[in-house]
């Protein structure tokens, strides 16, 4: 490895684990203020004027006990951040199990309980919202949804409906709190069990980092990336906001690029994306200006990641491909026209071009996501080489 990479990599740990000690990175939380004001910082560092743009989003203020109860046991989980509330005193009944995804075995029962598993591809995925109303159908009022990372630590579902949230309560609950172990102690599912999730909603603000490189002429190119996640996300969030403030001070430090590129950090990721849809609202019909979006979505430089690669078109998968094979880096492509996950979607969505860099690993919203964990810092060089290079050839 090269001084310069050396030197790269030391930057980019100091930045991810100054990021991970800001605490859980929830839209609109403490941390999510601080990461914002600590970029604006990092970029006014480097000479570019950087400012933030609030936007509004939802916030759920649990009130009372989020819980599930059974037997002698009181078990905490985590509601789903667009599911519904119990009444005060929960919902109470048998618990029938949801076997596999396509719900067989279920029974009617008051509860569901669903487990899905770290290696269930699907739970992530928007279809989830069509089983809950299936379960709902058949007589599910309130579900256990069970997932967790290879550790049994919890693993939270991001919100597709934030302002829209189903009535359906679901309490997420972490495998390591309904370990096998506990059977063994007295916890038994044929008991009747108890779901309670109470509280309000509540408007917060929450705020997207924003900043220009000038260019010379011709329409913009975006580079954007999330900040925002369930907790301290250094792989998640904290690689790709790491090449993404590397990236934009090796342009801001050479000659001025042809094109003018646009920076945006955005809030709201697990929020549907609130922060970035607040970005593009705020361009308004000059949204389409934009030549292309250049987007660093989750697990950049991860350990065990799944990293894949994303473009609108052949010339921007060519482009994309090219740079990173130049740094050995292997990313399995979606068909071309294909978004894949992310806020690369959001693009897709108004008809921009885009290549998106994306991808998971095993500590994927989890606590244990900490860049001890979860962050190659090798890998993580090599990438912020690779899209410093796509970077200069979407500007040229």
């Amino acid at each position: 490895m090269s001084a310069a990479t050396s030197r790269a990599g030391a930057v980019a740990e100091r930045r991810i684990r100054a990021y991970e000690a800001m605490g859980w990175h929830r839209t609109g939380w403490k941390a999510d203020h601080e990461a914002a004001d600590w970029l604006i910082d990092e970029l006014r560092t480097a000479g570019i004027d950087a400012r933030d743009q609030p936007f509004t989003a939802p916030r759920w203020h649990w009130s009372g006990n989020v819980e599930l109860r059974i037997g002698p046991w009181s078990i905490p989980g985590e509601p789903l951040s667009d599911g519904g509330l119990t009444p005060p005193d929960g919902v109470a009944g048998r618990v029938g199990f949801v076997e596999n995804a396509d719900l067989a075995g279920y029974d009617g029962s008051p509860i569901a309980l669903w487990r899905r598993g770290p290696d269930d591809r699907d739970r992530m995925a928007a279809g989830v919202y069509d089983d809950l109303a299936a379960l709902q159908a058949a007589g599910a009022r309130a579900v256990i949804l069970i997932m967790g990372d290879e550790h049994g630590a919890p693993v939270l579902r991001n919100a597709e409906r934030p302002w829209d949230p189903i009535e359906l309560p679901v309490l997420q609950v972490a495998p390591e709190h309904v370990a096998p172990e506990r059977a063994e102690l007295g916890v038994d599912w044929s008991e009747e069990a108890t779901v309670v999730i109470t509280g309000r909603r509540e408007e917060v603000q929450a705020r997207n980092v924003v900043a220009e490189i000038p260019g010379t002429d011709a329409a913009p190119v975006a580079l954007i990336t999330p900040k925002s996640g369930w907790f301290t996300c250094a792989a998640e969030r904290g690689g790709g906001l790491a090449v993404w403030l590397a990236v934009a001070e090796r342009i801001a430090a050479s000659e001025r690029p042809r094109r003018t590129l646009r920076l945006v950090a955005s809030s709201g990721h697990e929020l549907h994306h609130l922060g970035l849809e607040a970005y593009l609202q705020s361009l308004g019909e000059t949204v389409s200006e934009v030549s292309a979006w250049l987007h660093l979505g989750a697990s950049i430089g991860a350990k065990r990641g799944t990293p894949a690669l994303a473009a609108s078109d052949d010339q921007l998968m060519t482009i994309a491909r090219s740079a990173l094979q130049a740094d050995n880096i292997e990313r399995t492509p979606f068909p071309v026209g294909t978004s894949g996950y992310g806020e690369a979607r959001n693009i897709a969505e108004i008809n921009g071009r885009y290549i998106s860099l994306l991808g998971g690993h095993p500590y994927f919203h989890s606590p244990n996501d900490t860049y001890n964990n979860a962050v190659d810092p090798h890998n993580l060089a090599r990438h912020t080489d690779a899209v410093e290079q796509i970077a200069r050839k979407l500007l040229s």
